[in-house]
């Protein structure tokens, strides 16, 4: 299910927990226990606790991602890890 996840986080660039939650199948706390242990294996990083919706001056490159959470990207050894033409911009809110 891991696999999974880090999966959809680099093929869709950008992606709500809510979004993220449904299409794996599982709550919402289970998904946040999923993504910090995906963090904590390497995989990914938290960049921000929220968005205030600045986006123009955003260093995730405009990504529209407004709302309360973290923002996670892909570390490297979470980009070599999806298959080939899989990762993307890799970011979750």
């Amino acid at each position: 299910m891991l696999e999974q996840l880090l999966r959809l986080i680099a093929e869709d660039g950008v992606s709500t927990c809510e979004d993220l939650a449904r299409r794996v199948s599982v709550s919402q706390p289970l998904l946040e226990a999923m993504l910090e242990e995906l963090a904590r294996l390497g995989y990914l990083r938290a960049v921000a606790s929220g968005c205030a919706g600045h986006c123009t001056g955003c260093s995730m490159g405009g990504c529209s991602v407004i709302g309360q959470g973290r923002v996670w990207i892909l570390t490297d050894i979470g980009v070599r890890s999806v298959p080939q033409g899989a990762a993307g911009a890799g970011h979750t809110a």
